[in-house]
């Protein structure tokens, strides 16, 4: 493998187009690994990492873009360029009007003064700038750069509430405003909920299962990931609840994210406590009595969530039973060998994986993570599991320059592979994201992985059980259904949701433990 460089100068490209672009060479034969991005101090940076940062690059300028590969030819490098390229040329058709290019915040607000929010992905450290003159040019803006200071974004989000403008993320993934999906947004039905939230997968989630029951959102508006953290303040959250409560579309409100730093926390209550309309809350890690002290409806999870959300309106959303997947875990674990003993969750979206980390710990104990629930369970290496251990491959540890595993899932699929070869492995947890700009066929691309982890296990006597679960909906371009039906032809357990995936895969575990403890 040799290291090939194409570098063109003075070119800007934003930083969803670049992550795209950089899951779309990783796909093209005779590349080993390849990465496409501006010539910042931090890209650079990644390629150090990776060994394939030249002397040419590090001579780039911050506006200078760079595709860097390790390929097995110069040919094959080429057309790699050749399909990045043409994933980003705009679409040409007969009839078709251009689609208009601008060179900066300012110019493209003077040609469509009749706009009022503004998309921003460039790079981290010029993330402020940009948004710094979106919103003095009186636009919305979501934020979806990530890596940008702690500092920065409070300065962004005081700025935008001086302003009266909501300012989503940075590092926000998923907005649904007035029916129009942004970024990475899930395609939903109209609704009357509007969901506010600092999980881009925990906002998809429960919309979802909204559009599912047959209703849908208003709105959804993410934070951010930080936005609850003290040094932020909150700031969006607290705005988003009063651009909600003002919003007409809007009769139900529901919050989503992790516990808010001890700081926000009762700022967000109180706010909770003057709202007119009914407002479902799920903080994870908050007590029952915090929220409906505040006058909030209290949701444990996210299937909760959703239910406290549909049961406003006279509607229900049915799961698998804890009877019916206690009788399929007692089928499954008659299969395993007397050796598999663990279960290794490979997750995409960093709130499922809390989810199920909290739904195995309680009934099987200690989960060892590159994020765990507490310190003592962290791993050491994030390639080597032990024993019951799930990995957020949606963390920069996996993601720095390269897009994040619901765009690209070839960032997670050495997982499969490297569990299965681990002969202490029972059961291996997945979820699949589906959204507009990501993988065509997530779960095409894991399929060979799958049966071949599959094969080997039976080869040494055992059986390997999988089981996912898939977030989307039948509107989504990859097709829920198709996607859940190719996984179950395959013969891997599909459960509507991952809390439920989770569980099954708990009561396996707790059954074969049962099993070799007392021969039951």
């Amino acid at each position: 493998m040799q290291t090939y460089v194409k570098i063109e100068k003075n070119r800007y490209i934003d930083s969803l187009q670049t992550l795209l672009g950089s899951s779309i060479l990783n796909e093209q034969p005779g590349i080993q690994v390849g990465y496409v991005g501006m010539a910042t101090l931090s890209f650079k940076e990644i390629l150090a990492e990776i060994g394939l940062l030249t002397d040419e690059i590090r001579a780039c300028g911050d506006g200078d873009y760079i595709v860097a590969a390790s390929a097995d030819s110069e040919a094959n490098f080429l057309r790699g360029v050749q399909a990045v390229d043409q994933s980003m040329a705009p679409e040409q058709s007969t009839g078709a009007a251009v689609r208009e290019s601008f060179t900066s915040v300012r110019a493209a607000a003077k040609a469509h003064p009749e706009a009022n929010l503004c998309s921003i992905a460039v790079p981290g450290e010029y993330a402020l700038s940009e948004v710094k003159k979106a919103l003095n040019a009186g636009l919305h803006c979501v934020v979806f750069s990530n890596n940008v200071p702690l500092s920065d974004e409070r300065e962004m989000k005081e700025l935008a509430r001086e302003k009266g403008l909501l300012c989503m993320g940075p590092d926000c993934g998923v907005a649904n405003i007035d029916g129009a999906a942004l970024v990475l947004a899930s395609i939903n039905a109209r609704g009357p909920f509007g969901i506010c939230g600092a999980s881009g997968t925990g906002i998809q989630h429960v919309a979802a299962i909204l559009h599912e029951a047959g209703t849908g959102v208003s709105q959804t508006i993410g934070t951010g990931g930080n936005d609850l953290k003290n040094a932020v303040g909150g700031i969006m959250m607290l705005m988003g609840i009063d651009a909600l409560e003002a919003d007409p579309e809007t009769k139900y409100i529901a919050l989503i994210s992790r516990r808010p730093g001890d700081e926000v926390l009762p700022k967000v209550l109180e706010r909770i406590s003057r709202c007119q309309k009914p407002v479902v809350v799920f903080f994870m890690g908050c007590r029952r009595t915090e929220i409906e002290r505040a006058g909030g409806i209290y949701a444990a999870n996210l299937d909760d969530c959703a239910r406290q959300c549909l049961a406003l309106i006279g509607k229900t959303y049915e799961t698998e039973s804890d009877e019916v997947l206690a009788d399929l875990a007692a089928q499954q674990v008659k299969l395993l060998a007397k050796e598999q003993k663990y279960v290794r969750g490979a997750f995409s979206g960093g709130t499922y994986m809390d989810e199920a980390m909290q739904t195995l710990r309680a009934k099987i104990g200690p989960v060892h993570s590159n994020c765990p629930l507490r310190e003592e369970w962290r791993l050491a290496d994030s390639g080597t599991s032990v024993q019951n251990t799930c990995i957020d491959y949606g963390e920069e540890e996996f993601t720095l320059g390269r897009p994040h595993p619901a765009i690209d899932p070839g960032v997670r699929e050495p997982a499969i592979p490297r569990e299965a070869a681990d002969p202490k492995t029972a059961v291996i947890l997945l979820d699949y994201i589906l959204t507009p700009p990501g993988h065509m066929d997530p779960v095409g691309y894991s399929l060979a992985d799958i049966r071949a982890a599959q094969q080997m296990a039976t080869a040494r006597g055992g059986h390997l059980i999988f089981i996912a679960a898939v977030l989307g909906t039948d509107a989504d371009l990859q097709n829920k259904a198709e996607q859940c039906q190719k996984l179950r032809d395959a013969g891997v357990i599909v459960c509507k949701t991952n809390e439920r995936a989770a569980a099954l895969a708990a009561e396996i575990i707790r059954q074969k433990k049962e099993r070799d403890e007392y021969g039951v």
